[in-house]
């Protein structure tokens, strides 16, 4: 589990506070489900917002969305909340989150499964709070058996390592069977996303599919998920 501490570490501050606030600023994978999902007055949880800028983001393809971000970063919840303060900030670690079941149209999650092996008790909890929407950044390989976890250094545009965290590549079968299992079962999956050499901050020259996950909930009446993962260059056991 990575904390609140590690986080807080100068450069990752220093870093979120001039990087990711700018739709310019984010992956072309990144804009392939988001602009078609926000709609006027929607509900947005963005879990491990850091200073706030997918709020900012956000706003910029749908100007009247209601956000809430959480991080488990006190100094960068404090930065969000005097950059935004039009915006709701709360600090928490994504594992138990504060809200009633479905309050939210769209729960948002970028880069936290990328650093934390437990993803699936923060995907559980997006996804209990979510009404329609479950969007996820998440890095994926056929074939792993489970996860691979590395070492990330935390140094960003530093001169030195100021803390290292986990770095963490999922089973993709793993990832959509544990999906499949949610309660209630999604109505729909969708993929996008691409395989692409890991950051030089994790040590490694490997290349892993750099992916986003699209969960439309489902309701107590069950029925067949609808997949839509073509254009993830990964074939998947349960399609």
């Amino acid at each position: 589990m990575t904390t609140g501490k590690q986080w807080s570490s100068q450069s990752a501050i220093d870093y979120y506070a001039q990087h990711r606030h700018e739709v310019a600023d984010i992956y072309p994978s990144e804009t392939v489900f988001l602009p078609r999902i926000l709609f006027p007055g929607a509900k947005v949880l963005d879990v491990g917002c850091a200073s706030g800028g997918f709020f900012n983001i956000m706003r910029s393809y749908e100007p009247a969305v209601e956000y809430t971000g959480i991080d488990l970063s006190a100094t960068a919840v404090e930065m969000a909340r005097a950059r935004y303060p039009e915006a709701t900030f709360v600090l928490n670690e994504g594992f138990t989150l504060p809200f009633e079941d479905n309050a939210f149209d769209l729960v948002h999650c970028t880069s936290v499964f990328n650093n934390e092996p437990n993803y699936q008790a923060i995907l559980k909890e997006m996804y209990r709070v979510s009404n329609r929407f479950a969007l996820a950044d998440i890095r994926l390989l056929k074939g792993i058996g489970n996860q691979i976890s590395t070492t990330y250094n935390i140094q960003f545009e530093a001169d030195g390592i100021e803390n290292t965290v986990p770095y963490v590549v999922n089973d993709a079968d793993d990832v959509v069977n544990f999906i499949l299992q949610l309660d209630p079962k999604p109505k729909a999956l969708r993929g996008t996303g691409y395989f692409h050499t890991v950051a030089k901050e994790a040590g490694t020259d490997s290349e892993i599919c750099m992916t986003i996950l699209l969960l439309e909930k489902g309701n107590a009446t069950g029925g067949q998920t609808v997949f839509d993962l073509g254009d993830l260059p990964i074939e998947f056991s349960a399609t």
